[in-house]
């Protein structure tokens, strides 16, 4: 029978297989121990602590069989390396994404074989589901405390036992040592801290200091500690912040960004190794064996969550979306208005784009009535949107749907360098009030620009050349594709908000990979650009690449996004398509000339609230998203954000214009 099947054993049961245990080298008996004491499915945590204190009181009232539950852990520890699992789990892998992908599915679908030599086979042995470590943490300390007391863990049974934890904490402490002296050799990290080879690197002084440490303790355990090692480890700290800075500017490779956060668990690690090994100086026992065991608890939690995949897919966005949203942001501040002026050109600038969104909708009409292969159709749809994203951003104008997933950055930004919760609140409700007008009138240029240049465009072709963009059965398409409830118009508008929010991850990826590889330098040395644009236009082509490269790619993408989802789902046979606001303000136009205005009053309001809540969608999805994502990237929790919206809307009451229109003065 399953394990997670097999009916738990009476506490008295336990308790003779001890005395009966055949094999005292193995972990058998202390998994069917965890067994008992482990809440049942449905249980809370409050259940093992009343197991744990049972446990506790038969030990007590039998000093036998708290002799022999001490001499089998003594000997189960005694007997085992503990090095590895002190000095290795819970670190990041070297390994790339697919490797580490690969490697947990793998280890979910076939446990790995144990190892009798190791104390970490015997972690995942015994503690072998996935929330161990939840009850664990949730048990009292109190009641460890007593049960450890009840085993007496400092007797002279478990001598040897303590004797071995400590040596192997200190050949722990050796080991992350030697690695992180030779990760400080890397040289990525050379790159931002040339200095590393000029002068003598710490990450190398912290292994000799922490070989005179090991063998000071190993030599004499009362030896004192000079705090040499300590002082090493504050340099590597610093040395690791300094070069997270320089990246923030010079950009930052994903191997990078992995070597830092590995640096940093193994500085914090070796740190943990050195009081354990060392405690200070008047220390109770008690405070000791619980630091040990809340490490002891740390490491299972590693342990359960070593083949996790949701972990591998968490770690990694929370190491690189830092690196991209900080990109971003940059770009996000664009889009913002702070002053009068600031938001008359916001207007300006959607406006503007609204022209090229209404040539864009009317090239998409012409290229459909072409009849292309699928293929080709989708080639025709992403240029057309991808190259005129990019012309748009070229001539400096707006697409304000793209400001959810640029400003959502910039308002995790402001939260930087802002200590409690609510200085954070007070500067994103403040933020709020900036973000709102800046997308209500850009919306507001985008769309009814759009709308009256489609509507000019085609009342002029009906007029002078009979023509129509849309015909009688295509006009009552593009309406009804606009419908809120009949169609599925405001599924395909949230297809385009998650295509929003990529396209700026996708600008901030771009940014900061022109950074990291030095493409504008590079640009600068290239013989044959020199030759055919001078010297002068080679150094403003650079310039412009450094500050629009992340823009110009995410831009065109986002039109190749939108290009190939319909043809994506006419080949899959799914109800793909896109539905974004501006184009859809555009086909309102298209579709009521095409129908020469021959529709019920109710028509045209519905539609026309279709449009909006098209725009609605776009924007709920893509700024949530892109907000999720920068929140994570800076360690902000959703508990950190509570009580957000009633102080944004304390705001509004306080003084509502400030979210319709600028205030006369710019705040600082």
């Amino acid at each position: 029978m399953p394990r997670f099947l097999a009916p738990r054993e009476a506490l008295r049961d336990v308790l003779d297989g001890l005395q009966a245990q055949a094999a005292p080298g193995t972990a058998d008996w202390l998994v069917r121990l965890v067994a008992h004491v482990r809440p049942e499915y449905g249980e809370t945590p409050d259940a093992a602590a009343r197991r744990l204190r049972s446990l506790t009181a038969q030990l007590v009232a039998r000093p036998d069989l708290a002799a022999a539950c001490s001499a089998y852990l003594a000997r189960l520890l005694a007997s085992r390396l503990h090095r590895i699992l002190y000095a290795d789990s819970g670190f990041a892998t070297s390994e790339n994404f697919l490797g580490g992908l690969l490697r947990r599915l793998l280890g979910k679908l076939l446990p790995p074989a144990t190892d009798a030599h190791f104390l970490r086979d015997v972690v995942a042995e015994v503690f072998d589901r996935r929330r161990d470590y939840a009850w664990l943490a949730a048990i009292p300390r109190g009641d460890w405390d007593a049960f450890l007391q009840a085993i007496d863990v400092d007797g002279p049974q478990f001598a040897p036992a303590r004797q071995r934890c400590g040596h192997e904490v200190l050949e722990a402490l050796r080991l992350c040592a030697v690695r992180l002296a030779a990760l400080g050799t890397e040289p990525a990290l050379l790159r931002y801290m040339p200095a590393l080879v000029r002068h003598e690197s710490p990450f190398l002084a912290q292994a000799g200091a922490t070989r005179d440490f090991v063998e000071r303790r190993l030599g004499d355990e009362c030896a004192s500690d000079d705090g040499h090692l300590d002082v090493m480890l504050d340099q590597c700290d610093d040395y690791v912040a300094t070069i997270r800075r320089r990246s923030r500017e010079g950009g930052v490779d994903v191997d990078l960004v992995f070597l830092l956060a590995r640096m940093e668990q193994m500085i914090e690690r070796m740190r943990v190794l050195r009081d354990l090994s060392a405690p200070p100086a008047g220390a109770e026992p008690v405070a000791a064996r619980l630091r040990a065991f809340d490490f002891f608890l740390r490491l299972v939690r590693q342990e359960n969550r070593r083949n996790s995949v949701r972990d591998l897919f968490s770690g990694i966005t929370e190491l690189t979306a830092r690196r991209i949203t900080e990109q971003a942001s940059r770009s996000g501040e664009h889009y913002l208005s702070r002053s009068r002026d600031e938001f008359v050109a916001m207007y300006r600038a959607a406006a503007g784009a609204g022209f090229i969104i209404a040539a864009l909708a009317l090239f998409k009409l012409m290229i459909a009535k072409l009849d292309l292969p699928l293929f080709w159709e989708g080639v025709g749809f992403s240029l057309n949107y991808g190259l005129g994203f990019v012309l748009i951003h070229v001539l400096h104008m707006t697409i304000a749907t793209k400001q959810p997933a640029m400003t959502a950055t910039t308002l995790a930004a402001t939260l930087d360098g802002r200590e409690g919760r609510d200085a954070r609140l007070d500067a994103l409700a403040e933020l709020a009030a900036e973000v709102s007008r800046s997308q209500w009138v850009s919306i507001a240029g985008n769309v009814t620009i759009t709308m009256l240049t489609a509507f000019s465009i085609s009342l002029v072709a009906v007029q002078f050349t009979g023509w129509s963009p849309a015909n009688a059965t295509k006009a009552t398409h593009l309406l009804h594709d606009l419908h809120p409830w009949q169609s599925l118009a405001l599924f395909h508008a949230a297809i385009a908000g998650v295509y929003l929010f990529l396209s700026g991850l996708i600008s901030g990826y771009y940014d900061n990979l022109a950074l990291y590889h030095r493409v504008p330098q590079r640009l600068r040395r290239v013989k044959w650009l020199r030759f055919v644009l001078g010297e002068a236009r080679l150094g403003r082509l650079a310039t412009y690449v450094e500050h629009n490269l992340g823009a110009l790619a995410g831009n065109f993408l986002f039109g190749c996004m939108l290009g190939f989802t319909p043809i994506v789902g006419a080949l899959l046979g799914l109800p793909l398509d896109i539905r974004h606001v501006a184009f859809a303000a555009a086909n309102f136009a298209y579709g009521l000339v095409g129908l020469q205005f021959d529709v019920t009053l109710a028509t045209v309001l519905v539609t026309l609230a279709g449009v909006l809540l098209v725009g609605l969608v776009n924007l709920a999805v893509s700024f949530s998203l892109a907000l999720r994502v920068a929140l994570r990237s800076r360690g902000i929790t959703r508990q950190q954000t509570t009580g957000l919206w009633p102080r944004v809307l304390r705001r509004f009451i306080a003084r509502p214009r400030d979210f319709l229109w600028p205030p006369a003065t710019q705040p600082s």
